[in-house]
């Protein structure tokens, strides 16, 4: 094929607006929504605002990373934006109020989730658990607790050696059984953690 010097042979595209990608924890999604707002600033550019004018997610996440990807178009009408630039992406949200525990507080077989608490009588007693999600060590519950119920964090081995936990596990569906308190554990009232 000849191509004389007159053709076009390809046009760049302009840099105004930009795409700009981001990776998003897949543990925060549920919080993005047609009403979610983002924040965008550019280390190179830090007294510098720009403007979002619309954002999308891309459908598939990241079997490595375990996040999605999100795509947003940036208003660059002066091009300080450059292909390759790093930029922090803020997600302005808030979640709705829930019960919050620490997530080495939950023991997961995979088809359930449970805790151990402590009862009035100073026993601990295993419950089931249904989770709303979990971010940044911290465990949102959606039922199987209450605020003010004590669970517990630290030495959960100490009641698997002592009192076999996976046949207190068993009993789950036998409510109110027990498992004899054992020295040296460590508890964790909810009442720290409720939050939004």
């Amino acid at each position: 094929m000849n191509i004389s010097k007159d053709k076009v042979v390809a046009q760049i595209q302009g840099m105004d607006p930009v795409w700009i990608s981001a990776s998003v924890p897949e543990s925060i999604t549920y919080l993005l929504n047609d009403t979610s707002q983002f924040a965008i600033s550019i280390p190179a550019y830090p007294d510098k605002a720009f403007h979002i004018e619309k954002w999308n997610i891309l459908p598939s996440v990241d079997p490595v990373t375990r996040t999605l990807q999100v795509r947003l178009q940036v208003s660059n009408p002066n091009e300080l934006l450059k292909p390759g630039m790093n930029a922090w992406l803020k997600l302005n949200a808030q979640s709705s109020e829930m019960l919050l525990i620490p997530s080495q507080a939950v023991i997961d077989s995979g088809k359930e989730q449970h805790v151990i608490t402590l009862d009035s009588q100073g026993r601990f007693v295993p419950k089931s658990i249904k989770i709303l999600h979990e971010s940044q060590n911290q465990t949102g519950i959606a039922s199987g607790l209450m605020e003010g119920e004590s669970v517990v964090v630290n030495g959960l081995f100490l009641i698997d050696t002592e009192a076999n936990i996976s046949g207190a596990l068993e009993r789950m569906h036998q409510p109110d059984k027990p498992v004899p308190v054992i020295s040296g554990m460590t508890m964790s009232s909810d009442n720290s953690h409720a939050g939004r």
